[in-house]
């Protein structure tokens, strides 16, 4: 009885069904025919007005690499006058009476100058 219904239903809706993807590729396949005429109808239209090239003034780009070359300076200076504090990280390991240590960071004696 399962088997029955259940081919009852494929046979009503498959043909349905195909007929309505069919329908659908069909009208997608026209819209697109219609608007590829449409496209190949319209007419290119060239322009060749001359256009000004419009540039930054001189003393733009000057400016740009005196700000350029200024903060790239005041950076290097910023950074030789900063006392860093070096450090070293130690991974986590077993310590003298055998419990676990936790990784950390530690610091290093200052560089000889």
């Amino acid at each position: 009885m399962i088997r029955n219904l259940f081919l009852a239903l494929f046979f009503f809706f498959g043909p349905a069904l195909l007929m309505f993807m069919l329908r659908n590729i069909i009208l997608l396949l026209r819209i697109w025919l219609v608007v590829r005429n449409q496209r190949n109808q319209q007419q290119d239209v060239i322009d060749i007005t001359p256009v000004e090239r419009n540039r930054a003034p001189r003393w733009f780009y000057l400016v740009a690499a005196v700000l350029g070359v200024a903060s790239a300076v005041a950076g290097f200076m910023y950074l030789q006058t900063v006392d860093s504090e070096r450090r070293v990280y130690v991974p986590a390991h077993m310590g003298q009476q055998g419990e676990i240590v936790p990784g950390h960071w530690q610091s290093l004696p200052p560089a000889p100058k």
